[in-house]
């Protein structure tokens, strides 16, 4: 894997960040939403700030190697890399590279990331939420609705989603409605 400089220095800094405070966890929070920002600026169409947010949870990721969270976000801003891309052999790369980030977190996950918290949601609930969306909104060339719908059964069977936010369920049962009003529309 090729590291350029900035990206090294910028993991050094983290992780003597890390290192040096007592609240390791706040500091994952805190870079954890600085990079949720600028891919939700991505996901919104501005494909300026996707290498950015691919950065950052590049850089969290390798900081927090266990938090399949981090990794399943990098997954979806590969993905977003591969919406922008103009080529189309980098388009196949960078979506198939980022949903196979995507389902290694999922394998990631273990019964103590339904207690361990991101900003008041489950790991394991944003990692499952991260995977529908992307899974199931990616060209269907890449064959992934079906591992959407699994996981989205997953996710609503799951006891930590009951111990989510409010606003946090209502976007997975918004989620669930639109994934089963496109399952309609492919039987049709």
């Amino acid at each position: 894997m090729k590291i350029t400089r900035s990206l090294f220095v910028s993991v050094f800094v983290i992780s003597l960040v890390a290192a040096n405070s007592c609240a390791a966890g706040k500091t994952s929070e805190i870079w954890f939403k600085r990079a949720v920002t600028a891919f939700e600026l991505s996901l919104a169409g501005d494909e300026s700030v996707t290498g950015v947010a691919l950065n950052q949870f590049k850089i969290l990721s390798m900081t927090y190697p266990d938090n399949p969270l981090f990794l399943a976000y990098k997954g979806a801003c590969k993905t977003l890399m591969g919406r922008d891309a103009w080529m189309p052999w980098n388009k196949t790369g960078y979506t198939e590279d980022g949903l196979d980030q995507i389902s290694h977190a999922l394998r990631m996950l273990k019964p103590k990331h339904d207690q361990q918290m991101m900003l008041g949601t489950p790991i394991s609930v944003e990692t499952r939420l991260i995977a529908v969306s992307t899974f199931s909104e990616v060209p269907d060339i890449f064959n992934h609705f079906e591992k959407a719908k699994v996981v989205l059964k997953q996710l609503l069977q799951s006891p930590a989603l009951k111990a989510s936010p409010p606003e946090l369920q209502a976007k997975v049962n918004q989620l669930a409605a639109k994934i089963a009003h496109k399952e309609n529309q492919r039987h049709q």
